[in-house]
């Protein structure tokens, strides 16, 4: 027997007061009353907790202290509209059911238990939506004879039936003799079979009619299954629009995610400060020429020799004279490849400190190939001891430690070519090997390069000049198709040295750097300090631009992220409701909610973090594998906690009162 007494119930008035009210096995209980009365108010505080509700509920003289357990074992409930859920096909109800009971059902067992509701003609595959509401109403009783429930509780079970289907019906309650029914209705077919009939008067529960015969009999027990709701097992059942739904959020949140590598490629670059920046030769260093011929595209200091002219004195007198201006020096280079072909590139010999050798060699194309640069009294890493430095970059790529020695065949400038009708010179060169013991390894921040060249082998230019005018008449010129072409039309002279670097103080380089340029069209400079001061400015303008757009277009990927959302969380509210309303807690059903959190953080971080690898691979830079994965893993949480507050507004809006059409 069910018993429920001290039934407190108020919204905005009072609906019971001090209550009671008993529900007998085997029989069939009717309760009636004015509308608004509270018939459907009281049947669903049995099933669900409310804070406007009190009341104490025993079954076989046991008090129900936790009411959750007592419904999902004992309690089967039928609404008005025979709602189900919306996310299960007819089949999937049953599966979901028995997965809570920890069996298995056939297709033959559900039409066993639709039979007997008088359903075995409908389609277990469909929807319950495809049912009339009469059928929703017996396929949702055949569901609670499925789980075994001994009370079942039926609101207003003949709302919207015609006569047929109310007959139907009243076959079906006169065939459940071994279960508790508690129903309200007014209609009077349903009336006469009932057992029990209760009205409601007064805020109190009249008894209007009892068969003393059941009435008296005794208690049952009843051997029920322990129901266990798992959100692992439940995450299965959703609609096709429901999948649809959570794979279109997935998707744009794998965009916004993709979005979000190229940004932050951009951020990197445009806050890494390059040692060049900040390097002191590069400040008070700056290469000139005086151009022959026309600028295709920028100067790139000493590779466009080719292209360079004799300074009158003058000239560089007016230069020298410029405020912040040290000295001017002559400045070449010893390349490892034929200049006039940029082929022919020499090998390059490593011999560590006990004798072992590594040879290396390098692209026929060889600017990327060592070459020998001179280094003055004015740069910041000069130590005064005469000694042979290398860049950071060639050490690394060359495994070249200090004392180690370097051998290899340079090409030095021997003759030059000039026509008086082109204003290209060319040059020929000679082959000499030289053998270099390595003092020191310099740092990024020390050295000086230039846009050619960061693999570089840096002699005094004391030394410099002493091979360049070790060259006579008597060493081999190498004769390149250019060089042969020159010397039928032109007498070769002596090769000149005409470009300059320029050492200045570094707070007057951006006024020399201006000034020179204003003097003569034909001047080039080049100042890699300058050069990296308007990079950077163009990096950090381009991240910007960048971080507007993409903060444009990952916006919409938001509003539409949140939109969808929304209407998956508000086309779930009906599925928890009936999770509540048969016997879940609520902590439950939010743990299945982050579950599927879970899962979506899981796989979009997941695929966010092998986007972030590939992107990586593609750019061939995992120097920054931990601040990429760093970010992929932020935005995904951000993502996360944006779906949970969407969730928690949807499910938390007051719940709307329905009106059934009669």
């Amino acid at each position: 027997m069910l018993e429920v007494k001290n039934i407190n119930i108020s919204f905005q008035r009072n609906i019971f007061n001090n209550a009671n009210i008993k529900f007998y096995d085997s029989c069939i209980h009717a309760i009636v009353g004015k509308s608004g009365s509270g018939k459907t108010t009281f049947l669903r505080s049995i099933i669900q907790d409310s804070s406007r509700v009190q009341m104490e509920i025993s079954y076989n003289e046991e008090v129900i202290s936790e009411k959750d357990e007592f419904v999902r074992k004992h309690i089967g409930y039928v609404d008005q509209l025979g709602s189900y859920f919306p996310n299960m096909s007819i089949k999937q109800h049953f599966s979901f059911y028995a997965k809570m009971k920890g069996e298995k059902i056939s297709v033959h067992d559900i039409n066993e238990f639709l039979s007997r509701v008088n359903l075995h003609h409908v389609n277990i595959k469909k929807s319950p939506s495809v049912l009339s509401i009469g059928e929703r109403k017996r396929f949702l009783i055949a569901l609670s004879l499925y789980c075994d429930k001994d009370i079942i509780i039926l609101d207003e079970p003949t709302a919207s039936l015609d006569k047929k289907n109310i007959a139907l019906l009243k076959e079906v309650l006169l065939s459940l003799k071994d279960k508790t029914i508690i129903l309200t209705t007014h209609t009077q077919e349903i009336l006469e079979i009932c057992d029990v009939v209760y009205r409601i008067e007064n805020q109190q529960f009249e008894c209007e009619k009892n068969d003393n015969d059941k009435s008296k009999k005794e208690n049952k027990t009843h051997e029920i299954k322990n129901y266990r709701f798992s959100p692992i097992k439940y995450f299965q059942y959703k609609t096709p629009i429901q999948w649809i739904q959570l794979i279109g959020m997935i998707v744009i949140s794998v965009f916004i995610l993709a979005q979000s590598l190229p940004l932050i490629q951009s951020f990197l670059i445009a806050n890494t400060i390059n040692p060049q920046v900040t390097n002191q030769s590069s400040k008070e260093m700056i290469f000139l020429r005086n151009r022959s011929g026309q600028l295709y595209f920028m100067y790139d200091p000493i590779m466009d020799c080719y292209n360079s002219k004799p300074f009158a004195r003058q000239e560089l007198d007016k230069i020298e004279q410029l405020e912040g201006v040290k000295t001017i020096e002559k400045i070449d280079m010893f390349p490892l490849f034929n200049p006039s072909t940029y082929e022919n590139c020499e090998k390059f010999e490593v011999i560590d400190e006990k004798g072992n050798m590594q040879t290396y060699e390098f692209d026929s194309y060889g600017s990327r190939a060592p070459a020998i640069y001179p280094y003055y009294k004015y740069n910041s890493f000069n130590d005064g001891d005469n000694g042979i430095y290398i860049s950071s970059m060639l050490s690394k790529m060359c495994d070249i430690q200090e004392g180690d020695m370097i051998k290899a065949k340079w090409y030095i400038p021997k003759n030059q070519y000039i026509r008086n009708d082109n204003p290209y010179r060319v040059i020929s060169y000679v082959l000499k090997e030289f053998e270099f013991k390595v003092t020191k390894v310099l740092k990024p921040e020390e050295e000086y390069t230039t846009p050619s060249h960061d693999m570089i082998v840096y002699i005094p230019y004391s030394m410099y000049n002493e091979i360049l005018n070790s060259i006579n008449q008597d060493d081999k010129e190498i004769m390149s198709s250019n060089v042969i072409r020159a010397s039928e039309k032109v007498d070769p002279v002596p090769y000149t040295v005409d470009e300059y670097v320029i050492f200045v103080d570094e707070d007057y380089a951006s006024d020399v750097y201006n000034a020179i340029l204003e003097m003569d069209d034909s001047y080039d400079v080049y100042s890699t300090y300058m050069s990296y001061l308007d990079i950077d400015a163009m990096q950090r303008e381009a991240f910007q631009t960048k971080l507007i757009s993409t903060g444009g277009i990952c916006g919409i990927g938001i509003i539409a992220f949140i939109t969808i959302q929304y209407f998956l969380m508000k086309s779930r509210k009906e599925e928890i409701e009936l999770l509540r309303n048969n016997g879940i807690k609520r902590k439950q059903i939010y743990q299945s909610i982050l579950f599927e959190n879970g899962v979506y953080f899981i796989v979009t971080c997941g695929i966010g973090l092998l986007l972030s690898y590939l992107y990586q691979s593609y750019i061939e830079d995992f120097t920054n594998v931990l601040l990429f994965s760093g970010v992929i893993i932020v935005i995904s949480f951000v993502l996360l906690c944006v779906n949970v507050i969407v969730s928690q507004f949807i499910l938390k809006k007051k719940k709307r009162v329905r009106k059934v059409k009669l």
